[in-house]
């Protein structure tokens, strides 16, 4: 058996580009979606909660409970993700 002697050079740096970098999760895509998936929930909550009056106009009353919980959501999860 032969041994030979393994040069790197430039041409063979291209066989270490295929590799796949891991990806950090960015937070605020990541509070984002959460904020967004909280708002579609309150959406549905907002049929339950019709007794639930802050303001006269169900419309102004339905995005202010939706906000709430988006902006709670939202905040929780970009802070639990970027301890990460």
């Amino acid at each position: 058996m032969k041994v030979q002697n393994i040069q790197f050079s430039a041409n063979n740096r291209n066989i270490y580009t295929n590799i796949p970098k891991t990806q950090v999760p960015n937070p605020y895509k990541k509070s984002l979606q959460t904020a967004g998936a909280w708002l579609g929930f309150g959406v549905g909550l907002d049929f339950v909660c019709h007794k639930i009056a802050v303001f006269k106009s169900p419309v102004k009353n339905s995005f202010f409970i939706n906000g709430i919980l988006a902006l709670g959501a939202g905040i929780y999860t970009f802070f639990t993700s970027s301890k990460k």
